[in-house]
């Protein structure tokens, strides 16, 4: 078989790119005589590159409800379908929503089923690089509940994987969890108290996703490991300096923090003590840089409730209590803002969260007066957008855009057992309500979107976290352990709830042992003022003011022998007095000129003398 004939079943264009090629008029086809080679044609493949796979959310939105209806649901979406008519009766829009646009349809953003797959054959090509999942089908279909924490949930992290799940809330724990590893149960693979009696206030995954950046109500931020194993603490300020740019570290609770956007080992954290700090990951000791933020409040100090990166990596935003926003190059100098939005705000609310969109243009704030404004960076003397009425109970409140960047997705606030907490899903272009979904009687603090899984997480006041997804656009995460039934345990896997007693291990089993103080005499001896055992000579250099003694030493010992001991200490004084006298070198020099002569009585020293001497 020659080379020619192989060439035939190989697609033409392998190695080549696609041409387009003129229509021809169509041929009747020719009847080939079988040679023989149908089975090997049959495994060649018959064109090679990606293949772009179907549309499901296109293909979903374009179908009618009554189309939908009348589809077989697999067992999947049979088995986990929670349809809840009475929760759904309960949604109410937080704001008016837009003329022609329904708000209880989960998969209407546009206006008509037409104009989305127009706008999605537009964008194709956008599509293609950047694989984001459509917003036009909302993954709110299903649901689980995690419960672990006892109080308000107020972090959440997903990683850039989507494979794992890090809560923080106000009982001071931490959850890690592992949908891979999860079952029905919900129970997570490790639970801790990082930061001790603090609050946990916001945790972000590193890019890579192997750190954790844990931000308390401590003055010093942490990073601990995937799972869970602490990597770095680092400094606390001086607090009895007032200069807050002179410090190592904050001297107040942290309020915020995230990672570079781009560079892997820099962070950025605020706090209550009115400074933004650039930090890096191996230096533990100090920070990098110091921003003091610019307030006209009295005092010239305001606590900074929020910082953010842009996406690009050039600014970097902070929010104060006094209602400011300031945006700050990241490059320096740090000795004042670029830009400062006074007001935007109002003075003495928390504003919780500040976010930039992918290009940078746009910026997102949510405010502790029961706001959301949308900016214009290129213009921000005015908001372009405001939505009001969106209440908020805690300064954890977070703001999001979602992986299409079409919605803009925050949580509602409520007081205990006084109607439902809600994420409110409004446009993108010009805040109006979409859609809101009731999650639980109780504030909703903190949403999350991930793209890669399309999946919605939301983090409670009650403690609770639920995850939306839907089982035909979501992808993996909760839809591994929703169905994941705990395992069965084998016939010889037992455990018995009664304490096992061991009968050797009973006190009238146990043989009397003979107490000695052997232990305690050993210990004694190890210890030289107990025992009062000599000071060992010191071998070595010298230290501690002590002269040490060396090999050279204890040889010349031997050799000259000092016979010091063995000498009378009388006659080597007096070997020394004939020449003390001859040539007198230290005391009888000073006073030979005017030393008085000695004058001794030569008298007898009888009873006369002593009488004479009464008598004077």
């Amino acid at each position: 078989m020659d080379d020619s004939d192989f060439a035939k079943y190989f697609p033409a264009s392998f190695g080549k790119s696609a041409k387009p090629k003129p229509k021809t008029k169509a041929e009747p086809k020719k009847v080939v005589a079988d040679d023989g080679m149908d089975a090997l044609r049959a495994f060649m493949p018959t064109s090679f590159g990606k293949q772009k796979a179907p549309r499901t959310s296109s293909a979903q939105y374009g179908k009618s409800k009554s189309e939908q209806e009348q589809e077989p649901e697999t067992d999947q979406r049979a088995m986990h379908k929670k349809v809840n008519n009475e929760v759904e009766e309960e949604e109410e829009s937080v704001g008016p929503s837009p003329a022609g646009q329904p708000t209880d349809s989960g998969s209407a953003v546009g206006s008509s089923s037409k104009a989305t797959e127009a706008d999605s054959e537009d964008d194709d090509n956008d599509n293609d690089t950047q694989d984001h999942p459509s917003s036009s089908v909302l993954p709110i279909s299903h649901e689980i509940v995690l419960n672990e924490h006892s109080k308000t949930v107020s972090a959440m992290a997903l990683d850039p994987a989507g494979t794992r799940l890090v809560t923080g809330g106000y009982d001071f724990n931490v959850c890690f969890w592992d949908f891979a590893g999860m079952d029905t149960r919900f129970k997570p693979f490790r639970s801790m108290e990082p930061c001790g009696a603090h609050q946990i206030h916001e945790l972000k995954y590193s890019l890579t996703g192997d750190k954790i950046l844990i931000i308390s109500g401590e003055a010093k931020a942490r990073i601990y490991d995937r799972n869970g194993v602490e990597i770095a603490d680092y400094q606390k300020g001086d607090p009895y300096i007032r200069d807050m740019r002179l410090t190592s570290g904050h001297v107040a609770a942290l309020t915020s923090g995230g990672w570079h956007p781009y560079i892997k080992d820099r962070f950025v954290t605020s706090s209550a003590d009115g400074t933004i700090r650039l930090w890096d990951v191996e230096n533990v000791r100090k920070q990098t840089e110091v921003i003091a933020y610019k307030t006209k409040e009295r005092g010239g100090r305001t606590s900074v409730t929020a910082v953010s990166y842009s996406s690009d990596g050039k600014m970097i935003a902070g929010a104060g209590a006094d209602g400011t926003v300031s945006l700050y190059s990241s490059v320096g100098p740090f000795l004042r803002p670029i830009h400062t939005i006074e007001n935007a705000h109002a003075r003495g609310s928390d504003t919780s969260s500040i976010l930039f969109s992918r290009d940078s243009q746009r910026m997102v704030t949510r405010g502790g007066d029961d706001t959301v404004k949308l900016w214009d960076m290129r213009n921000l003397k005015h908001p372009m957008f405001i939505a009001e009425d969106v209440p908020s109970l805690n300064s954890e409140s977070n703001v999001i855009f979602s992986p299409d960047e079409r919605l803009i997705l925050t949580g509602t606030g409520v007081k205990k057992n006084e109607g439902y907490g809600k994420v409110v899903m409004m446009n993108s272009e010009n805040l109006e309500v979409v859609r809101t979904v009731s999650v639980s009687q109780s504030s909703v603090v903190k949403v999350l979107w991930h793209d890669k899984l399309n999946q919605i997480i939301t983090g409670n006041a009650d403690g609770s976290v639920h995850v939306y997804y839907d089982p035909e656009v979501s992808v993996k995460g909760a839809k591994l352990c929703a169905n994941k039934a705990p395992k069965k345990r084998a016939v010889d896997d037992y455990e018995i709830d009664r304490p096992i007693i061991t009968p050797h291990a009973l006190a009238m089993f146990k043989e009397d042992k003979v107490r000695t103080n052997k232990r305690k005499q050993e210990k004694m001896r190890q210890d030289p003022v107990a025992s009062h055992r000599p000071e060992m000579p010191l071998s070595g250099p010298g230290k501690g003011g002590k002269v040490g003694t060396n090999l050279t030493q204890h040889v010349l010992t031997d050799v000259a022998k000092d016979r010091m001991r063995e000498e009378d200490p009388r006659e080597a004084l007096l070997r020394y007095a004939e020449v003390t006298e001859k040539d007198p070198q230290w005391i009888s020099p000073a006073y030979k000129m005017n030393q008085p002569k000695p004058v001794y009585d030569d008298r007898a020293d009888g009873d006369d003398h002593r009488e004479l001497k009464r008598k004077k």
